[in-house]
């Protein structure tokens, strides 16, 4: 396995490389003339050659899996960002649209409330009007009624107070008038309508009788008297009725108007959130879009990525696949080989017929070759080798001897091949192990690194609305002082226009009764006539000069009066205009506030799940690091020196020359043997 450390056997080649060569060097003294050797060659030569093709593939595959992992893996990162995004726009887009909910149903109501308010008021205005109106002809009618009451009264008072014992004729007649006008006024009682009317007409029959006639006169006039009374109580209460109905609609005026004002500013501040609610949605659903369709991009190239690796992953399964089937086929056709063609090999080319002697000398050198660059190179594997091909050649010469010997060495040259293939094995172990390590380890620091930025621009994002929301503090407790300030100044103005207006008026009025009462005076001489002397006269001439300089003093208190008021009107207005200014930018910034406090929070909150996700990451780094720590130790080997590699170098070229030398000249040897048999 290419993840297991190969174990060491019983000969454990130092250099397989060279041991290697020299095994096959001595197998070719065998096989150099033999076709069935040559096959046998050959078909450890592809076996070899499908192996490390196969070893090539599996590095090629491996890099490739983990290509597909690492794409996977920041593919899935990509689509959990964007489906975490999605769902914060969703839930932005849905928070908008509950505040653009709320917003236009609170602005339908306060329409209707203004609107109702205002019909209230047109309604209570209309009442109040009728109301007055009623009030003005009621008092007209008890006015007419009283003036009529007290001219009757004094006609017949005066006819008693003249000791007359009866009305005359012209007093009963002006008497009659007034009571008959009073008789259809609708103020007058009915009671007191049928008392007046009764005595009238006793008053018109008895006027024969003097007595009953001064009763009957005494009585009207209490009749009238009481009904003026009456008349005047009505007034009075109608006037009462008047004063408080007025009162009443002043209030319900004042309170109807207050609810207007409020309500209308209430509108005002819901339609700015409405405002804004509608913008942020618009900015969401924007985004949302854009998310939406990255993470369809991202999901589409996952799809298509898991698809193409899992084609890869069944393609190199089934190129392992065949190549087994290879090795196993020519793994075979060599037994069968060794199994069936041995003894036919050696009648064939003369390898069993040739000379003990010759066998045994070839032997010998090679034994003496291999010990001796065993020691040389201080491989214990060619000088144990050299020892095992030396008690066999003891034994006697022959194809049994030979046989040995070549099973030796191909035992050797499997062994090796072992060794080198548990070695490549290792090798690719660690390759692997550490290109991954590696792979995780730049991963990690690459996550670490975007993780330390994305804290630092949320702190930076943090500083900026820390800063932000203490300047919008700073700003909105300006905007109050300052309008606390013109508060003050205004109140303060206002007071001094107050007075200088009551003192300029004054002053006016003053100038104008003493220009009235000197032009009154003096205006009745003539101040053209030279007074005889001895005589006191007006003093015309200095009253001019006085109505004069008066005058003037008028003019120049009504021209500071009109200023003054013209300077009132300009600071109210212009105190008006700052106060709505600073209640809009007051609005403003208490809505920016708002919005960035909400900001500041989910940054912090940001920042604490960005922490928490770096503290993660580093523990994992921690590990990998501690990991690659203890796989270097295992997998990075300390090389030899320059100098001692050339010299071992040199010395095994050497050897294998040797063994080449060798190997020639026992062919040439058999080959002219072979010759000599067949002739």
């Amino acid at each position: 396995s290419a993840n297991t450390l190969p174990q060491k056997g019983l000969i454990a080649p130092t250099r397989p490389t060279t041991a290697m060569r020299v095994a096959l060097s001595v197998f070719g003294v065998v096989a150099a003339s033999n076709p069935v050797g040559k096959v046998l060659q050959l078909l450890d030569s592809l076996a070899q050659k499908i192996t490390n093709e196969g070893d090539a593939e599996g590095r090629q595959y491996d890099k490739f899996v983990e290509w597909c992992e690492d794409n996977a893996r920041d593919l899935q990162h990509e689509l959990s960002n964007s489906a975490s995004e999605k769902e914060q726009l969703e839930a932005t887009i849905e928070r908008a649209s509950s505040d653009i909910e709320g917003a236009e149903t609170e602005i339908g109501e306060l329409s209707s409330s203004i609107a109702e308010a205002e019909a209230d008021l047109e309604r209570a205005t209309q009442v109040r009007s009728a109301q007055h109106q009623d009030w003005t002809e009621r008092n007209q009618e008890l006015s007419e009624t009283l003036d009529t009451l007290a001219r009757a009264l004094s006609t017949v008072k005066q006819a008693l107070g003249s000791n007359l014992v009866q009305l005359n004729s012209a007093a009963i007649a002006k008497v009659s008038g007034a009571m008959t006008a009073l008789l259809t006024a609708s103020s007058v009682a009915t009671a007191d309508k049928s008392k007046l009317e009764a005595l009238l007409q006793a008053t018109n029959g008895e006027e024969g009788d003097n007595y009953e006639a001064h009763d009957g006169t005494k009585a009207i006039v209490e009749i009238l008297s009481d009904m003026y009374d009456k008349a005047e109580q009505q007034r009075a209460d109608a006037e009462k009725a008047e004063t408080e109905s007025k009162y009443n609609f002043e209030m319900v005026k004042q309170s109807l108007k207050d609810k207007i004002k409020h309500d209308n500013k209430s509108l005002g501040d819901t339609k700015h959130r409405l405002a804004s609610s509608k913008e942020v949605k618009s900015v969401a659903e924007g985004d949302l879009g854009s998310a939406s369709k990255d993470h369809a991009a991202d999901s589409s190239t996952l799809q298509s990525l898991q698809v193409d690796c899992m084609v890869k992953a069944s393609d190199h399964e089934a190129s392992v696949k065949e190549r087994s089937e290879e090795l196993k086929a020519l793994a075979a056709a060599k037994k069968t080989i060794e199994d069936k063609t041995g003894g036919a090999s050696g009648r064939a080319y003369g390898l069993i017929q040739t000379a003990t002697k010759t066998q045994q000398d070839g032997l010998t050198e090679v034994t003496r070759m291999l010990r001796h660059l065993g020691r040389k190179s201080g491989d214990f594997n060619l000088s144990l080798l050299s020892s095992q091909i030396s008690a066999a050649s003891q034994q006697g010469a022959g194809a049994d001897v030979f046989a040995k010997v070549k099973g030796l060495i191909e035992k050797m040259i499997q062994r090796l091949l072992d060794d080198a293939k548990a070695e490549a094995g290792h090798k690719a172990y660690c390759d692997k192990e550490m290109a991954e390590t590696e792979a995780k380890k730049a991963e990690h620091e690459e996550d670490l690194d975007h993780l330390s930025s994305k804290i630092a621009q949320g702190e930076a994002a943090k500083a900026r609305l820390t800063a932000d929301i203490a300047e919008l503090e700073a700003e909105l407790g300006s905007i109050a002082q300052s309008q606390k300030e013109m508060d003050s100044n205004r109140s303060a103005e206002h007071e001094e226009y107050t007075q200088a207006k009551k003192d300029y008026e004054d002053g006016v009025d003053g100038i104008q009764m003493a220009i009235k009462v000197l032009k009154e005076y003096y205006g009745s001489s003539s101040f053209a006539q030279q007074p005889e002397v001895g005589t006191h006269s007006a003093a015309g001439g200095e009253a001019s000069g006085i109505i004069g300089l008066l005058e003037v003093a008028e003019s120049d208190f009504s021209k500071l009066l009109a200023e003054t008021e013209a300077d009132e009107k300009d600071s109210q207005s212009s105190y008006d205009k700052q106060t709505k200014a600073n209640k809009i930018a007051k609005a403003e910034k208490e809505t920016s506030l708002k919005y960035k406090t909400k900001e500041l929070k989910e940054t912090e909150a940001e920042l604490a799940e960005l922490s928490g996700d770096k503290n993660s990451e580093q523990s994992e780094l921690d590990a990998v690091l501690d990991y690659y720590s203890k796989i270097k130790k295992q997998c990075v080997a300390k090389p030899d020196s320059y100098e001692t590699r050339k010299a071992r170098r040199e010395s095994e070229i050497k050897g294998l020359k040797e063994a080449l030398d060798i190997l020639e000249s026992q062919t040439a040897f058999l080959a002219v043997r072979r010759v000599h048999r067949h002739a």
